[in-house]
């Protein structure tokens, strides 16, 4: 693994920073201020998340439809047919696509691949501690747009077909078959969730081909595998279950508690603790071989 220029010496130094909280309680305050451009870089990849949303879901979910949804709800007696109307229906589902869409970015499946290597590069700083803001991001980027323009383009291809593949299985009419295939796209699906973790922080940190970015990030998932998958589930309830939940039991307060969670913390959360165990991993690459 080839380092950018980057002083052992730094990487020591930042050990006085022990344990994940201490860090990000050190740094929440750009943390949060980084949030705020995540979430505003990510307006076009949101709005193709939704695309991919509302094609791909279908097909795994049958009743991720209008029309299927309000079956499900009358079906289940979650509602009578005098509440469940169609408007009121159509917009829980449009709320259901638009979470789903954030949950795909949050999940770092669908992102603005420069601007998050960006990120990556000034939180890296940040952990040893020599940042700067508009340095950092105008340095990241220069350095490494090519890359995560392609490391993006390649999540979303890849992602999409992992959805159309447990789509397709979830209808093909296979028996076993189908529920073994369905079943190993979602573990692939679930890995690759857990690789993306370590995609952008490798870029901003490491000089790497592609090919080695995507090596590096396998053995990296599978060595801190508890940890990713941990904060996979993590990303499901900060971008899905708490918003949805929010939005359907408090109304509007909801909808502004949702608001303030992708504005100031979500995003920038995920991304700085992708960072942070990137840097772990990275440091005992480092201490190993040094």
């Amino acid at each position: 693994m080839n380092r950018q220029p980057f002083e052992k010496e730094k990487w020591e130094s930042s050990l006085k920073s022990k344990g994940f909280f201490r860090s990000y309680g050190r740094d929440w305050g750009k943390v949060c201020g980084c949030n705020a451009l995540l979430l505003f870089s990510n307006m076009i990849p949101f709005v193709i998340g939704l695309c991919m949303v509302m094609f791909l879901f279908p097909l795994i979910f049958p009743s991720f439809t209008p029309d299927g949804l309000r079956e499900y709800i009358l079906n289940n007696g979650m509602a009578d047919a005098e509440s469940a109307t169609e408007d009121s229906v159509a917009n829980v589902y449009y709320m259901l696509c638009m979470l789903s869409s954030l949950m795909l970015s949050g999940m770092l499946l669908v992102v603005n691949g420069p601007f998050y290597s960006a990120v990556s590069f000034y939180f890296r700083n940040m952990l040893t501690g020599e940042d700067s803001l508009k340095k950092d991001l105008k340095q990241g980027l220069k350095d490494n747009w090519k890359q995560s323009i392609v490391v993006s383009l390649i999540s979303i291809v890849i992602t999409a077909v992992l959805l159309f593949n447990i789509g397709y299985y979830q209808r093909a009419d296979m028996g076993t078959m189908s529920l073994a295939a369905k079943s190993f796209f979602s573990v692939l699906l679930a890995f690759w969730c857990c690789m993306q973790l370590f995609i952008y922080p490798l870029i901003a940190t490491v000089e790497l081909s592609i090919k080695e970015i995507y090596r590096n990030a396998t053995i990296m998932a599978v060595k801190n595998f508890p940890v990713a998958i941990g904060i996979f589930f993590l990303q499901i309830v900060l971008f899905l279950v708490i918003p949805f939940v929010a939005m359907l039991s408090f109304g509007q307060i909801g909808y502004a508690i949702t608001m303030l969670l992708y504005l100031l913390f979500s995003f920038g959360f995920i991304s700085y603790i992708s960072m942070y165990i990137t840097w772990k991993a990275i440091q005992k690459i480092i201490q190993n071989n040094g």
